[in-house]
């Protein structure tokens, strides 16, 4: 049923289309390009080979009683007539590559010289049997009735094959997006207003400007902008030919290249000569894209901490910094904190460097739990200490983190003998400045440094604050000769 319905409405769909262009276009001589075989391939490239049969069933009865309709062929020539398309269309479709995506069919093997080839060998064989047709038919002469089929089915394909199969691609979507769609209908509008200067001019003749243009839209809008471009410039070019205009529409009769031939070479080149350029283009913005991937990828590697995936040191530095100095400007409360699994080295003792690695990275996943707004960072600040930097939080808050990341550390349940509660566990340091204008910017860090410092020296396993340099200078007078010369070195830039 649903083939059914396919062959219906390609039969109606090509029944219309060449109604069309028999009344409106061919109805004024214009047999330079014939546009529908170039839909009908890219339809059969599209689909898998078991549906090209119902696709050429629509397409030929629907073209079969289009012509007979507004063509004036009898059904027995226009029968003929439609065996000859069929062939070129087939042959054509058959060496072109399958297409899934734009991209995937450009880089497929040999695409440029399968393309050039699908152009000339389709219609060349379909003209060489309809020559014959149209010699005993109508009397015409054998290479004026090929010409008049094969050139005018290749300039067709050329400009509307792309076009179809870009129709419906992300890429062509893209022109006419928000963001694009200035550039696009300015680049057009260059582009067609050449193309009338070029074939509507007769006494300065500037048609050797096509192909600038011609790569100007294709280097700006990538191939779906060239496959607009093409057929439209191929139209403005056919309309003034066939009026009498430009370069093409004054040819003298006397010269042995008649005027359709001459403009369907014309155009054919450009277009051949446009498609390695065009994946030359695509190739390079390909590149472009992988070069802007890889190094962002390099930029997060670079910032991340290989074992854990936290931010790394170098990272952490920066982004201190740049709070630091936020905080300090707009007078906000920055927290920090400072970690340290407890007996982490006896861990390794006893358990291997390997459970020594696992440790870390259940350690650095609570913290990434923790971290739960964009502007906050979780880092490896060196060994097993680890480092929260908490923008805009003041004590209380950090504070809540603290015991949030202790208690999910003790959660996880990670055995560890050597360690008092017998599992893994780890000592807070919390500080929070408001920074003043002419504080170091080391303050933070050496008061988060002493807060865990004291929680080590407290009994482990617990979370411990910092809010000013005295506090500390007064609790290390509980610290041994050693603790207390190591607050008063870590402040001696206060």
């Amino acid at each position: 049923m649903q083939r059914f319905k396919n062959v219906l409405f390609f039969a109606v769909a090509y029944f219309a289309a060449d109604v069309a262009l028999n009344k409106f276009a061919f109805a004024d001589g214009w047999t330079i390009i014939w546009p529908l075989n170039g839909i009908t391939i890219a339809l059969l490239v599209m689909r898998p080979r078991a549906a090209w049969l119902a696709v050429m069933i629509g397409v030929e009865s629907g073209t079969f009683f289009g012509e007979c309709v507004a063509g004036g062929f009898s059904p027995g020539v226009e029968l003929l007539q439609r065996g000859c398309s069929a062939v070129e269309v087939l042959v054509s479709a058959s060496l072109l590559p399958p297409f899934k995506t734009l991209e995937g069919w450009l880089r497929s093997p040999r695409i440029f010289q399968r393309f050039a080839l699908a152009l000339v060998a389709g219609p060349v064989i379909s003209g060489m049997m309809a020559a014959p047709l149209f010699h005993a038919a109508f009397g015409q002469d054998y290479l004026l009735a090929f010409d008049g089929w094969a050139t005018a089915d290749a300039l067709g394909i050329a400009s509307t094959l792309p076009l179809a199969l870009t129709l419906r691609e992300p890429s062509m979507q893209a022109l006419f997006g928000r963001n694009c769609l200035p550039r696009t209908l300015g680049v057009l509008a260059v582009v067609f207003t050449g193309a009338v200067l070029m074939f509507a001019l007769d006494r300065c003749p500037i048609t050797f400007l096509l192909y600038p243009l011609l790569l100007l839209v294709d280097s700006s809008l990538g191939f779906a902008g060239s496959a607009i471009a093409i057929p439209a410039v191929c139209l403005i070019s056919v309309y003034c030919a066939t009026h009498g205009l430009g370069p093409f529409g004054r040819w003298p009769a006397d010269l042995p290249v008649p005027r359709n031939l001459a403009l369907q070479v014309y155009f054919g080149f450009h277009v051949l000569a446009l498609f390695p350029a065009s994946l030359l283009f695509m190739e390079r913005r390909r590149m472009a894209e992988e070069l802007r991937e890889t190094n962002a990828r390099l930029t997060v590697l670079a910032a991340s901490d290989g074992l854990t995936g936290l931010a790394n040191r170098r990272t952490f530095d920066e982004r201190y910094r740049e709070e630091w100095e936020r905080a300090q400007r707009l007078r906000l409360p920055l927290s920090l904190l400072m970690l340290d699994i407890d007996e982490f080295k006896r861990f390794n003792d006893l358990h291997g460097h390997v459970a020594g690695d696992r440790c870390l990275r259940a350690v650095a996943n609570v913290l990434l739990d923790a971290v739960k707004r964009p502007e906050d960072i979780a880092a490896r600040y060196g060994g097993e200490e680890f480092a929260v930097l908490l923008p805009n939080t003041d004590a209380a808050g950090a504070r809540g983190v603290a015991e949030e990341v202790r208690g999910a550390v003790m959660a996880l349940g990670i055995a560890h003998p050597g360690n008092g509660a017998q599992r893994v566990t780890v000592s807070v340091g919390v500080s929070t400045r408001v920074p003043l204008p002419s504080e170091p910017s080391a303050m933070l860090v050496q008061l988060a440094d002493t807060a865990l410092y004291n929680a080590k020296c407290h009994g482990r396993n617990r979370v411990e604050v910092l809010i000013n340099p005295e506090t500390a200078l007064a609790i290390a007078e509980d610290f041994t000769v050693t603790g207390r010369n190591r607050v008063r070195r870590m402040l001696a830039g206060h």
